[in-house]
């Protein structure tokens, strides 16, 4: 709450309720004499992403959404370090690990988060699932391969959906800030069509839990090992 009340307030709007809203129309009846097209990209700024649709895609980097861009082996300590100084710039790499693994002290750094999850898990592949999409360590290339397809999907949905549908699911999906939708709509991927509007709470919902389910078998399976 302190987060979405703050991002409002920078903008001068006080956002009266005691929890952060749910959808656009709830947003809209808390401030009814302001533009839709300002209320819009007021959300979208407390949302974490404050250019909406200013990346212009083309078709290469479109289809880029949803596939691998960047993989890297971590099977070793000195893997993890090389690794995690390499990357030590990525703002969303920590966060992103670290959402699915409530064991690790949440304020571990980009640079020391690699580590952390080794010793944790042990070796794995640490992957950027497309351009504007999440991080994830993987164990093996099948848990990957489920991972990609879920985010491909969710992809796909939101591709197709109304930007208020997408709105409303970024606004309910809590688990990273941005949530994944907040982050691919810097681009103007999506191309709206006609039918029912897809519930991305629940895509977006699965791609973490079952990012989080992996971690904690690999996490449980190493801990075993150990003992």
């Amino acid at each position: 709450m302190d987060r979405w009340a703050d991002a409002l307030a920078r903008m001068g709007m006080n956002w009266p309720g005691p929890t952060p809203p749910r959808s656009l129309a709830e947003v809209r009846a808390a401030f009814p004499d302001m533009q839709d097209a300002d209320l819009r990209r007021a959300v979208w700024t407390a949302l974490g992403q404050p250019r909406p649709r200013s990346l212009k895609l083309s078709p290469q980097a479109r289809a880029r959404l949803s596939h691998l861009t960047e993989l890297r082996d971590v099977f070793s300590p000195a893997d993890a370090a090389r690794v995690g100084a390499e990357l030590a710039g990525e703002g969303r790499l920590a966060a992103d690990l670290l959402a699915v693994r409530p064991w690790l002290p949440s304020g571990t750094s980009a640079r020391e988060v690699l580590p952390a999850v080794l010793r944790g898990e042990w070796s794995g592949l640490l992957a950027l699932l497309g351009e504007h999409g999440p991080w994830v360590y993987a164990a093996t290339v099948a848990d990957l391969q489920a991972l990609a397809r879920l985010n491909g999907e969710l992809v796909t949905a939101a591709s197709h959906a109304e930007e208020e549908t997408v709105l409303d699911a970024a606004l309910a999906s809590g688990r990273t800030f941005p949530a994944l939708l907040a982050r691919l709509e810097v681009t103007d991927y999506r191309r709206p069509t006609p039918g029912p509007a897809p519930d991305l709470v629940a895509w977006e919902a699965a791609f973490w839990q079952e990012a989080e389910r992996q971690a904690r078998t690999a996490h449980e399976r190493w801990q075993a090992r150990r003992r």
